[in-house]
């Protein structure tokens, strides 16, 4: 989820169908290779479609001079969902981008339409590098509730997506992806996406409905991968700059090619313990911050130093230090402190717990070696 706070303007005074209509029907006949195509699947037929229009406002604001293409998937409403090719445009009262698909009845958070965009980006829009931003609410990795299918990523008239169907929907091939959502830098989502992209940027704690200041990023999402330090680092400067409670940001990069040493240097540390020990969980920092948030996100570094004995973790801490590429946190979230900030969030499992059969599925769990704690 996003956590919704509308201190600034959202342009309330206009409708969704004035967005829509403002776009021009267009798009390229000649399929050119551009050096970069980068897609933002946004999933807004929610409660924050005027905070998804926003967005794509300060995209348009953003990108004069950018080296390639930028394709918005923007879904405010069950009737169509729109493939916009962004154009230049400072003016934040309209939308001025191609549209240069119609989508009739898709369901923006079933696995098969992501696929679809995704090829067709591909395919349309050819480029030597791509890049995916996933645009909507998010509850990391959050298994099924009983009957309820209750997933992990957007929200499209209340249906959610699974966090392994929505892997397996993307391309192996992404330069990177940002995950402008709550909560998706935990070590388990970085790793279960650790093939489909280079580099992970995402927010270890929730998000703002504010979102990215894409107004300040655009032109850097199509620079080297050194310019996503950069990225990471803009959105972070954007809320610390605030006074008030919007000074509130917990951000990441992640370089996914360092997840599986990360990993294997927790099994040697998990090899330590036995078959039914407990973690120490009830102590380590906590960076979920929405009441009711569905699964319990602990700080990672914090979670280490409970539960090993210092001596054991300068491995991990130097391999640590190779993944995160780039970090910050400000001192509170809406209010609370936040004393432990390692730069990634992970789960602690324990005997009976509900999630635990979920939770098995993720790759994590068997690649970090807590199975030889629980079981397979």
């Amino acid at each position: 989820m996003k956590l919704i706070k509308r201190y600034s303007s959202l342009f309330l005074l206009f409708g969704i169908a004035s967005f829509i209509l403002s776009c021009k029907k267009g798009g390229d006949t000649e399929k050119t290779v551009v050096a970069k195509t980068v897609l933002v699947y946004m999933e807004a037929n929610n409660d924050l479609r005027y905070d998804a229009l926003n967005s794509v406002n300060r995209m348009e604001k953003g990108a004069t001079g950018i080296n390639g293409t930028l394709l918005v998937y923007l879904k405010t409403s069950s009737a169509k969902s729109y493939l916009l090719k962004i154009k230049p445009d400072a003016d934040l009262n309209r939308l001025v981008s191609d549209t240069v698909k119609v989508y009739d009845n898709t369901a923006a958070s079933d696995p098969q339409t992501i696929k679809q965009v995704t090829q067709y980006m591909q395919t349309e829009f050819p480029a030597q590098s791509y890049g995916l931003i996933l645009w909507s609410h998010a509850t990391s990795w959050a298994p099924p509730v009983s009957k309820v299918k209750v997933q992990s990523f957007g929200e499209d008239s209340g249906k959610q997506m699974d966090v392994i169907d929505l892997k397996n929907a993307l391309p192996d091939n992404l330069e990177f992806i940002i995950f402008d959502a709550c909560s998706m830098g935990g070590v388990e989502i970085c790793y279960e996406f650790k093939d489909k992209a280079k580099y992970i940027i995402a927010s270890p704690a929730e998000t703002l409905s504010e979102s990215f200041p894409y107004q300040n990023i655009t032109s850097l999402l199509f620079g080297g991968n050194e310019s996503l330090a950069a990225v990471a680092k803009a959105y972070y400067d954007y809320y610390n700059a605030y006074t008030d409670d919007r000074r509130s940001a917990t951000m990441s990069l992640i370089k996914t090619s360092e997840l599986p040493t990360l990993a294997n240097e927790m099994k040697t540390l998990f090899s330590q313990k036995k078959p039914g020990d407990q973690l120490v969980r009830n102590t380590v920092q906590r960076l979920d911050y929405t009441k009711g948030f569905p699964v319990p996100n602990y700080d990672f570094g914090d979670f280490l130093n409970q539960n090993f004995a210092a001596g054991s973790l300068a491995a991990i801490n130097t391999q640590l230090g190779k993944t995160i590429v780039y970090k910050a946190a400000t001192p509170n979230f809406i209010g609370v402190p936040i004393s432990q900030f390692s730069g990634l969030t992970t789960y602690i499992p324990y005997t009976g717990d509900g999630n635990l059969a979920y939770y098995k599925k993720l790759q994590w769990y068997s690649a970090s070696g807590l199975s030889g704690l629980f079981g397979m």
